[in-house]
């Protein structure tokens, strides 16, 4: 930003302008020098605290005085300083806000440059005195920005993050509209904790949307669809699955059946029609269409419309809104035709029934501490008479825990999430569990079963919610 008003010069010739002009060696500062050292300790250190955001009342129980009384003595500090200011350099606050007149904040640098000041408490009461404001601050990396206006400032940066995710090229260009782009540093902003922004190698995207925002510019940048495993290392998601089913809810991006990769949706892709929201509504369309059909030909007529695979409208055919009729056909339920029950798929190795009671066992994993509904083989919802979809039932945890839930949909069959009962018995990623579901009951307890002396959670972990 170039520094001159009014057809003069740089600031450097104002300097002549001061009452007392700084002479004799005395830099340009000397007079605010003099000025801070002419303050007792006690009132250096009263500024020095509000400037860094203590409150009244603290400094005050340092000092065993009350808020108002620290009040008093920060305010006749501040006004000794500005009298320094008025006596010595009674046209700063002019040449500040001439410079800041044309909307964009000014950096320390152009303050330095302006005023002569280097960057001190007593430069920033002198600054507030005059209206103008810092704004951004990361003290760990970048030097404060200053402004006129600071709600002005800031509007302008959340209208600029509200741009992101987007291209440097896209952020610039959308920085100069706004009039924050002479030679502003993207650091400063990008640090700032209410903007919640940062540069990568793709572009500019949101901290807490980050994964997502990288794939979004990634897969925009590469221009064709490309597979989950792609867009998830790419931007760092760990898992693929849940990765997938953050993007499928996010009306940005499509994905492509039956290939199973990935689009924009503003690509209108072949395969991403998205006026369905899964296979079953298909199924359902095709049967109120064109009425009952054998499996094969509503195979067909369903995929035409939504390009999924046999085996996905098949999972679809268990639903309790379609069926067979009297002539073996599949229609809508609500026509007469009766739902088509699972048959007995084979009885896993970790699910044991004795009695009443089924114990279903797994290791304690990432999914579990993350409280993620886990994945359970339809064995166990055929058990218990789960046998169209949807379908849940519940089991009553001990205590406080609530319900646990299994529920059988078209596509897969779940427990609700663990992650409390984890939590509160101490178990930690590797620990052994075994989930016993009372059938009579319909209650449920969890037991932890490590070997002894060979547990991750080093022993410490409760051997039975129940117990707890």
């Amino acid at each position: 930003m170039n520094l001159s008003f009014s057809g003069r010069g740089p600031m450097s010739e104002f300097w002549d302008v001061r009452t007392e002009p700084s002479g004799g060696g005395k830099s340009p500062g000397a007079w605010l020098d003099d000025a801070w050292a002419s303050l007792t300790d006690r009132s250096r250190d009263i500024l020095t605290r509000r400037m860094a955001g203590e409150t009244l009342d603290s400094i005050g129980l340092r000092y065993g005085c009350t808020r108002e009384h620290i009040r008093q003595l920060q305010s006749k500090a501040t006004k000794s300083l500005v009298a320094a200011q008025e006596l010595s350099f009674a046209n700063l606050g002019h040449i500040l806000k001439e410079a800041c007149d044309s909307g964009s904040p000014l950096q320390d640098s152009e303050v330095v440059d302006a005023s002569g000041l280097e960057d001190s408490v007593a430069r920033e009461v002198i600054l507030r005195a005059l209206g103008i404001h810092r704004v951004i601050v990361d003290a760990a990396t970048a030097p404060p920005l200053w402004s006129l206006d600071r709600k002005c400032l800031q509007d302008k940066l959340h209208r600029l993050g509200a741009v992101v995710p987007c291209s440097e090229d896209e952020f610039e260009a959308a920085a100069a509209d706004l009039a924050l782009a002479g030679g502003l540093a993207w650091s400063v902003i990008s640090s700032a904790q209410n903007l919640g922004i940062v540069k990568t190698e793709f572009g500019w995207v949101r901290l807490r949307k980050r994964a997502r925002d990288t794939a979004f510019l990634w897969l925009r940048s590469e221009g064709s669809p490309r597979s989950m495993s792609e867009l998830a290392a790419t931007a760092g998601a760990d898992n693929e699955h849940a990765f997938s089913e953050l993007l499928r809810r996010d009306a940005s991006f499509a994905q492509v059946r039956p290939e199973g990769t990935w689009a924009l949706t503003d690509w209108k892709v072949p395969g991403t029609d998205k006026r369905y929201g899964n296979a079953l509504d298909v199924v359902v369309e095709v049967l109120h269409d064109l009425g009952p059909l054998p499996v094969e030909r509503l195979r067909v007529e369903a995929r035409a419309r939504y390009p999924v695979t046999v085996w996905r409208i098949d999972q679809c055919l268990s639903s309790n809104v379609v069926g067979l009729n009297s002539e073996g056909l599949f229609d809508l339920v609500e026509r007469g035709a009766v739902p088509v029950e699972d048959t007995e798929p084979r009885m896993p190795k970790n699910i044991q029934v004795q009695g009443s009671v089924v114990g279903y066992s797994r290791t304690v994993d990432r999914d579990v501490l993350r409280g993620s509904g886990l994945p359970v083989n339809k064995w166990l919802t055929w058990y218990l008479d789960l046998r169209t979809a949807p379908a849940t039932r519940y089991f009553r945890l001990p205590g406080a825990f609530g319900d646990l839930t299994v529920r059988r949909a078209t596509s897969n069959a779940q427990l609700s999430s663990l992650r409390a009962v984890s939590v509160a018995m101490g178990l930690v990623d590797g620990c052994q569990i075994v989930l016993l579901l009372k059938t009579d009951t319909d209650t449920a307890d969890v037991v932890h079963r490590c070997p002894q002396g060979d547990c991750p959670a080093g022993g410490t972990a409760s051997h039975r919610l129940s117990e707890l």
